[in-house]
């Protein structure tokens, strides 16, 4: 691994890197034999039962919020390790990479700045290979200026429009790439008791009825004292100041479903803490499969990206389970045990209201369990205290619950869960003796303030675990 100790971090949580002028080669306008014009017409059936040739490609789009200290592992992502790997050629029929990136970075032609965040176009690109030359062609699709932000709904719906229109396929899929923290309110995350003092007579004005639950303490640390500083944050992060202190904009797991204007093959996050029930159930209906980390992600990113287009669209169909097993050992074979930290999950969506149906029975029966449990009992897949992500099985084992309830848990998450591994141990600062694929936010280990945004969650409409 070559990332530091200072940032060894990357809260991604789904995908990747600016494909600037100096990606091998590059060449601007839309692809005139993809475009589809506004007027065209439906298909007919004509004489003989004719129809239309069906799509057969397959669509895969990188999208980058990298407006944030990530920039220079999400430019390394795609120009050297995608570049690097297997790519399809730009004929009609072979499949499509497209990559959308806003990355705070500049280029004079001969250096690369980091860390720049004045203002900046993103692009919409397509890569392929040209059978031609052996090199790599990067064809732009759209230009954003620079008053787009990358984590906001309306951009990435913006994105994912044009790729259906100009590129008609079969399936189209998404990898997600940028901090995360889950279901956390914007800035949360950065300094918990910050945004607990901010926001304290909105936190007053409304209690739940969980206002008589134990609490924890908040925590004091602010994400740049974390000794493996790389800041974590929502779904995505766009910064405003340098150096990534409050505010930004992140979008809520609310916004980012709104900002999916069709059901996906699959949304994969390459970022930290996005395995959780709340984040799981607000795709449920956007997309097939959802792969995603319960606790962080280390900077070097979740996939080897030269080998991620091999696994997703070189063969007949895409290999899931191969990729995340793939992601898995990336980090589980290494010799240093700092960098053997890893926890990976791919859920299939359509059994998400099974698992809802059955948590919403358990968090019912074993409420006060779940209220007065000691939170440091279950297995947390956080650190420096920030404890609001616990897995979700073994917050139900600690608050009582019998065996045949747990079996029938298990049974509603197998039902989801394609595949899931951790290692032993994360960082050196945490073991994982329990890994069930999901976690969940415990109210004991919360705060008001965070009870009173988790009301809004789709997962907690449907489950109750907050009333």
């Amino acid at each position: 691994m070559k990332a530091s100790l200072k940032d060894i971090f990357k809260t991604a949580a789904a995908a990747l890197a600016m494909l600037s002028a100096s990606l091998l080669y590059s060449s601007c306008g839309k692809d005139r034999e993809f475009e589809i014009e506004d007027n065209r017409t439906p298909p007919v059936e004509r004489n003989g039962s004719r129809k239309e040739t069906a799509e057969t490609r397959r669509v895969l789009l990188f999208y980058e919020a990298g407006f944030n200290n990530l920039a220079n592992y999400l430019y390394e992502d795609i120009e050297k390790e995608l570049a690097a790997g297997w790519l399809p050629g730009n004929g009609r029929n072979e499949n499509v990479v497209l990559v959308y990136s806003k990355l705070a970075m500049s280029d004079d032609g001969e250096t690369k700045k980091f860390s720049d965040y004045s203002p900046r176009k993103s692009y919409l690109r397509r890569i392929y290979a040209d059978p031609t030359t052996d090199g790599i062609i990067a064809d732009t699709i759209m230009v954003f200026d620079e008053s787009r932000i990358a984590s906001s709904p309306e951009t990435m719906r913006e994105v994912l429009e044009a790729a259906r229109k100009v590129f008609p396929a079969k399936g189209y899929g998404m990898i997600f790439s940028s901090h995360g923290s889950g279901w956390l309110p914007q800035d949360y995350y950065y300094s918990p008791s910050d945004y607990e003092r901010s926001h304290r007579g909105e936190a007053q004005s409304a209690k739940p009825s969980s206002i008589d639950i134990p609490r924890a303490p908040v925590p004091q640390i602010r994400l740049e004292d974390d000794p493996f500083f790389l800041q974590t944050r929502s779904i995505g992060r766009d910064e405003s100041t340098q150096g990534g202190t409050p505010p930004g904009k992140e979008m809520t797991t609310a916004e980012f479903a709104a900002g999916i204007p069709y059901k996906l093959d699959f949304i994969f996050f390459d970022m930290c803490l996005s395995a959780g029930a709340e984040v799981f159930y607000a795709l449920k209906d956007k997309a097939g499969l959802v792969g995603a980390s319960c606790a962080e992600v280390l900077a070097e990113g979740m996939f080897n990206y030269d080998k991620l287009t091999g696994f997703l669209l070189e063969g007949r169909e895409p290999d899931y389970i191969g990729l995340f097993q793939d992601s898995f050992d990336k980090y589980n074979s290494q010799s240093a045990e700092l960098y053997r930290s890893s926890t990976v999950t791919l859920v299939r969506t359509d059994g998400m209201e099974r698992l809802g149906e059955v948590c919403k029975d358990l968090f019912e029966k074993y409420s006060y369990g779940l209220d007065h449990l000691n939170y440091r009992n279950v297995q947390g897949f956080y650190r420096q205290e920030r404890h609001y992500f616990f897995d979700l099985e073994d917050a139900l084992r600690q608050s009582g619950a019998s065996e045949e309830d747990l079996a029938m848990l298990e049974d509603a998450l197998a039902g989801c869960i394609m595949f899931k591994a951790a290692t032993p141990n994360f960082l050196s600062t945490f073991r994982i003796k329990f890994h069930c694929g999901m976690t969940i936010y415990l109210p004991c280990a919360g705060t008001y303030l965070l009870d009173k945004n988790y009301l809004k969650e789709a997962w907690n409409i449907r489950t109750g675990l907050v009333k």
